[in-house]
């Protein structure tokens, strides 16, 4: 009867092992995701910034008037 309950507390004893290595493994890899939405969310921040310029260049009177004199 003995080993029985030997097997049994090992089990227990790895199932929460593992248990607490499965966690450990998940809250690393939600670091890991707010970490990259963040670089994210900068870098579209970058862009949105490039494209305002660039809108602003396009849309300039004098951008049409540069565009026609490099055409001739």
């Amino acid at each position: 009867m003995r080993i029985f309950e030997f097997i049994i507390i090992a089990m227990v004893c790895l199932g929460i092992f593992e248990f607490l290595k499965q966690r450990q493994k998940i809250q690393a890899n939600s670091q890991n995701t707010s970490k990259q939405q963040s670089e994210i969310n900068e870098e579209l921040a970058q862009l949105k910034a490039r494209v305002a310029i660039l809108e602003k260049i396009v849309t300039d009177k004098g951008y049409d008037l540069k565009q026609e004199i490099d055409d001739l």
